[in-house]
């Protein structure tokens, strides 16, 4: 893998080892520590790096540009050559797997603020978005050959699409790690903290549980989950009107076609039927509305979460069946959500509310774990806490892959079915040593 597979085309053809890269590189990913991608300008790459205005585009058209060969470095410095790919399918492949989640802790640990500003972009900019899904596409390949050797030598049982199951698998290593070093879960607030969910995560989605020795036959009745559980609450914002609910109203049917990175506040005005005074008096942008609007939408998505309380949670069936009900995006909600979840990294009036929905449902599957770990429904495994965010921040990233219409993902209904299916391996599935050895 070098740079050139990863980057636009720039204006000379460089491999990214010249001086003048090379300084371009470590004064970006030094800014990047405490300015944003979004706020970083190339003047100020340009004192920290060293050079010329005119040096700078002798190399690189835009910051994007230098983040794209940026990215593309630190891949190459971070696997090298015993990357799993470089095996075939095998005790090999499984070996270098294993290795390449602590080399992936690593690189993360030291490039978090490069891969998190990858992670924040990659939607709005289609050079960034295009570098990052060539290796994003790289390791699903590599799981997913790995998961069907794994099937077919026996050891594995049949389920979704290898590489599927696979595309979940690396995005929960994308999100886990991102939403930790940028403070973003405190139950995550190490990546060091990651590596033991992400390993039982990996061993429940390929062979359908985890090892476990606390086998019970019988389990006592359920008991209430010790938490609160009233719905999230939008409270008396305001917005009760008929003025900006028919604001609200005119985004929320203009989201069905347009992405809220097309849309204008002018169009909402237009859709509305109101004046410019209206929209800016309850609103102070389009992002501030849409946050309203996803707030909204965030309490059916909560208690739709919520509902795994009051299934029976021995029955497989009962519990997929309720998180295809909990991720039906039909109607309206999909549009907001869709948008959501692509725009929260890079919003900040849009990230505050999306992580408080994040936490009231990891609230919940976090108490229910301990609930039925207790019961002896669920066998003990990594800590309720980490293992809650982690699970959910990988469903998050499949449903958000599948929005976006991700290669392996685009069918939302499918990956419904997916995501129940690993939900109820990685809480309460279970198999012998012999299953995965």
């Amino acid at each position: 893998m070098t740079q050139r597979s990863f980057a636009r085309r720039r204006p000379r053809e460089f491999d990214g080892t010249t001086s003048a890269e090379q300084a371009v590189f470590d004064a970006t990913e030094s800014l990047l520590a405490d300015t944003s991608l979004q706020d970083l300008t190339v003047a100020q790459i340009l004192p920290v790096a060293g050079l010329s205005r005119a040096n700078f585009y002798h190399y690189f058209a835009s910051k994007h540009d230098v983040l794209v060969a940026l990215v593309a470095r630190i891949f190459d410095q971070s696997y090298g050559d015993d990357a799993p790919w470089s095996s075939t399918p095998g005790r090999d492949r499984a070996r270098q797997m294993g290795s390449s989640l602590a080399s992936t802790l690593e690189m993360w640990s030291k490039h978090g603020a490069v891969i998190g500003a990858v992670i924040e972009h990659m939607h709005s900019q289609p050079a960034v978005g295009a570098a990052w899904q060539k290796t994003f596409a790289r390791f699903v390949d590599t799981v997913a050959g790995q998961i069907r050797f794994e099937r077919e030598a026996g050891r594995a049982p049949d389920g979704a699409p290898a590489e599927m199951v696979a595309s979940l698998l690396v995005g929960a290593v994308e999100r886990a790690f991102y939403v930790s070093t940028r403070a973003l879960d405190p139950r995550l607030p190490a990546v060091e903290d990651i590596a033991d969910s992400l390993r039982a995560l990996n061993e429940a989605a390929i062979y359908g549980g985890r090892v476990a020795d606390d086998v019970i036959d019988a389990h006592p009745a359920a008991s209430p989950v010790p938490v609160g559980l009233d719905a999230a609450d939008p409270g008396d914002d305001g917005l009760e009107a008929e003025t900006p609910q028919a604001i609200l109203n005119a985004m929320r049917e203009l989201l069905v076609d347009c992405t809220l990175a097309d849309l204008s506040v002018a169009k909402v005005l237009s859709e509305a039927g109101t004046s410019r005074a209206s929209f800016y008096f309850y609103f102070r942008s389009k992002e501030d509305a849409f946050v309203a609007l996803f707030r909204q939408a965030a309490v059916g998505v909560v208690a739709g979460l919520r509902g795994l309380v009051d299934v029976d949670r021995s029955d497989p069936n009962a519990l997929i069946d309720q998180v295809g009900k909990w991720l039906d995006l039909e109607g309206f909600t999909g549009p907001i959500i869709r948008n959501a979840v692509h725009e929260w990294p890079r919003l900040p009036e849009l990230r505050l509310e999306y992580l408080t929905a994040m936490n009231a449902m990891e609230t919940t599957l976090e108490a229910i774990i301990e609930t039925d770990r207790a019961r002896g429904l669920a066998p003990e495994g990594p800590p309720a806490r980490q293992f809650a965010a982690t699970l959910l921040w990988a469903v998050e990233r499949a449903v958000a892959g599948s929005l976006a219409g991700e290669e392996h993902l685009e069918d939302l209904q499918a990956v419904n079915g997916m995501v129940g299916a690993v939900l109820y391996a990685s809480i309460y599935g279970r198999r012998t040593e012999q299953a995965g050895s």
